[in-house]
């Protein structure tokens, strides 16, 4: 009880932080400011975000297919249809509630696999520890791959300067002061390993480290980081193919887009479904690049709101599929 309490709890923030900060961004643009939102609305070309958006629902067939290969490791091997729709519904369901996607796909194919949920969620679990990771893989490139373009922000806002030999001073000070934390962490850990918090964080820390190394135990572990690799290449290429749907963002570079799929994965963590905090995340991914800051805003909406409706969509239809095609499937079976 006291559990559902508190997801009750922190689905009303997470939502009421999203509905907050629409209305602060929407408060702060100027007449001309909506102007210009309302003509790059309607100057859009919405045949792009079909392919874009295509794509990103690719990444979730991907996914499917990732997630089959950690059941099949357990000893399950669901239709591959099953799996498909439950991972649609996934999506849906974490719009609704914070994690309800995640119980809702196990759910489905405890019912139509006769997968013990149990087993399912540890799957889930190292499916999470790989995106966590695969984050984090993102995060170091994007360091240094776009590093003169993500210090250039620290630079005007909080170090004003604009100078190449702080640019590199300020490169070592942020690698030396990673270091020294990284050092400064594992001494604590292991000075106050004993307490009851740090315990706790140390297993959690074992089992993103066993869940990592478990991938490599897999029959088809190659399989599974290619289809790891292509989840997030799929997330970026759909960005990078919406581009395309204005001009002032047509010849934004690909690293952009990845960098967009970096701190908007981060906004989707924030509020709940991404509501408020995704366009906001986009705009001040593209003022990175030279984008303005209206257009980047408009830009956000368009492809969260196009999303969203999708993931609604496609729940929906993978909802009413998977109930369909298991009833004709049984029914096939009992003829027999």
């Amino acid at each position: 009880m006291r559990k559902t309490l508190v997801n009750i709890l922190k689905f009303i923030l997470s939502l009421g932080l999203g509905v907050m900060l629409v209305w602060l961004a929407l408060r702060n643009l100027s007449p001309q400011d909506i102007e210009k939102m309302q003509d790059a609305f309607v100057r859009t070309n919405y045949y792009w975000l079909v392919p874009g958006l295509a794509v990103g629902m690719l990444s979730n067939v991907i996914r499917a297919y990732r997630w089959r290969l950690l059941l099949n490791a357990i000893g399950y091997n669901p239709k591959i249809g099953n799996t498909i729709y439950a991972v649609m519904v996934m999506y849906l369901g974490n719009l609704v509630f914070p994690r309800l996607g995640e119980v809702s796909r196990c759910a489905l194919l405890a019912r139509y696999e006769n997968i013990p949920i149990q087993k399912s969620i540890g799957t889930m679990i190292t499916e999470r520890i790989v995106d966590v990771i695969s984050m984090l893989l993102i995060g170091v490139y994007l360091f240094f791959a776009e590093y003169d373009v993500l210090s250039n922000f620290f630079e005007q806002t909080i170090f004003k300067s604009k100078s190449h030999s702080d640019t590199s001073m300020l490169k070592w000070v942020i690698m030396l002061l990673g270091l020294f934390l990284a050092i400064a962490v594992w001494f604590l850990l292991k000075r106050f390993k004993s307490h009851a918090f740090v315990r706790s964080i140390i297993e959690k820390i074992e089992g993103l480290l066993e869940g990592a190394k478990s991938i490599f135990k897999l029959k088809n572990a190659w399989l599974f980081i290619f289809y790891s690799i292509m989840v997030w290449l799929c997330y970026t290429l759909m960005i990078y193919i919406c581009y395309q749907a204005l001009v002032e963002t047509s010849n934004a570079s690909f690293n952009s887009a990845l960098t967009l799929v970096f701190f908007g994965g981060i906004a989707f963590i924030a509020t709940q479904g991404g509501i408020g905090s995704y366009p906001l995340a986009v705009q001040a991914v593209l003022l990175l690049y030279g984008i303005a800051g209206v257009i980047g805003y408009t830009f956000g909406w368009i492809v969260w709101g196009v999303q969203t409706v999708l993931v609604i969509a496609v729940g929906l239809l993978s909802l009413v599929l998977i109930s369909v095609t298991n009833k004709a499937t049984a029914q096939s079976e009992y003829k027999q």
